[in-house]
């Protein structure tokens, strides 16, 4: 495939997700204190960040510098917002499987986003030049981002899980 081609698609897809997104997070009355308005913009960057380098790494592919600042900043960005995400889940929603995938994998797939950024010599091993490991990490990285945002919009809180019991 033709990574210009992959990057647009996957650019598209991302924002367009980000506006499915933040429809389901608005009709979410766990997500309107500071906790869960904190939470919405957590998973929220799952679909900003992906969407944002795929549209730079179309500006001028042939670039390296553009692409590999822009994969190496997102990936930073990425791994803390993914960590600070997965706390999120972990202390405030019913679904530690989930909140322990984004933590260890979603956070080591924005490192090795950084990191094949820095160093795109380290996909040739693979065959594969740094655009191509990059879009197979962005790939996985687009499925945890659907699958987190399916998890905050449709599990309940821990109090919410509480007063059911409680009430039940």
């Amino acid at each position: 495939m033709d990574l210009s081609a992959f990057y647009s698609v996957i650019s598209g897809i991302n924002f367009t997700l980000l506006g499915l997104w933040w429809v389901a997070a608005r009709e979410r009355k766990e997500l309107r204190d500071t906790a869960g308005r904190r939470t919405a913009y957590l998973v929220s960057l799952g679909f900003v960040i992906p969407g944002t380098v795929s549209l730079l790494s179309q500006i001028s592919p042939e670039t390296p510098f553009l692409w590999r600042i822009s994969f190496a900043v997102a990936g930073i960005a990425g791994a803390i917002g993914t960590f600070l995400l997965s706390s999120a889940i972990l202390k405030h929603l019913d679904a530690p499987i989930l909140g322990n995938i984004l933590r260890y994998l979603a956070t080591a797939a924005y490192v090795l986003v950084t990191i094949v950024a820095l160093f795109p010599r380290i996909a040739r091993p693979l065959s594969l030049s740094g655009l191509q490991a990059e879009a197979i990490l962005l790939s996985l990285l687009v499925f945890l981002g659907v699958q987190a945002a399916w998890v905050v919009a449709m599990t309940p809180s821990r109090a919410e899980g509480k007063a059911g019991l409680d009430h039940g």
